[in-house]
C-alpha cells in the first residue's frame, strides 16, 4: 500500500507525458521507411540490439546500401505502399522526406495499433527514440520529447564521459544500494 499518496503526481489525461522503457527489440522487425542519413543514424543504434530491419525507400546512403549486400538487414529500393504495413512489425520509423507520407504511415499503424515513430511529426508519434548509452549495468536516458535532440546527445555524452572519467564509481554504488535492499 502507498503511504504519503498526497506526494504522487498524477497528471490529468491532458498533460500526460512519456516515459522511458527499456525494450529487448532481440529478432523484433522492424520497419523503416525511408533510407536517408536520419534513417542511417537510427539504424546505428537500433542494430545493437539485434532487431530485424526492414528498410524500404527508393534511394539509400552508402552505409545501408553496405547493411543489406552483407545481409544485416532487409532492403527494398522502392516507394513504401500501405500494403507493406501490417502487423508483422513490432514497431515502424517514419523517416521519409514526404510528410504526407509519414502521414499516411502513422496512420495505419494508428489504426493496427503498431508502435511507430514520425521523425517529421513527433505529435504522430507513439515512441521516440531517446539519446542512450550503457556502462556495465547502468543505462542512462534522456529525452527533451523532440524538441532538441541535440541536447539529449550532449548531455548523455558529457554524464558518460564523467562516469567513465570519475575517480567515483557509479556502477558499484548503485550495485551496493541494490543488494542492501534485497536483503
Amino acid at each position: 500500500m502507498i503511504q504519503n499518496e498526497e506526494f504522487i503526481n498524477i497528471p490529468d489525461k491532458d498533460n500526460a507525458g512519456s516515459m522511458i522503457f527499456n525494450i529487448d527489440l532481440k529478432n523484433k522487425k522492424i520497419l523503416i521507411a525511408g533510407g536517408g542519413k536520419i534513417a542511417e543514424r537510427k539504424i546505428k543504434v537500433l542494430l545493437p540490439e539485434n532487431p530485424l530491419i526492414h528498410v524500404i525507400s527508393p534511394e539509400v546512403t552508402e552505409f545501408i546500401k553496405k547493411l543489406s549486400d552483407e545481409g544485416n538487414i532487409q532492403l527494398s529500393l522502392r516507394n513504401i505502399e500501405v500494403s507493406d504495413i501490417n502487423n508483422s512489425y513490432f514497431m515502424v520509423l517514419c523517416i521519409t522526406d514526404k510528410q504526407d507520407v509519414n502521414d499516411m504511415i502513422s496512420s495505419i499503424c494508428k489504426r493496427m495499433g503498431i508502435l511507430h515513430d514520425d521523425s517529421g511529426n513527433h505529435n504522430n508519434s507513439d515512441i521516440m527514440m531517446v539519446a542512450n548509452a550503457g556502462i556495465g549495468d547502468i543505462t542512462i536516458a534522456i529525452s527533451t520529447d523532440g524538441s532538441s535532440p541535440r541536447t539529449s546527445k550532449m548531455l548523455k555524452d558529457l554524464l558518460i564521459h564523467d562516469m567513465k572519467t570519475s575517480e567515483y564509481s557509479f556502477e558499484e554504488t548503485i550495485k551496493a544500494i541494490y543488494h542492501k535492499k534485497i536483503r
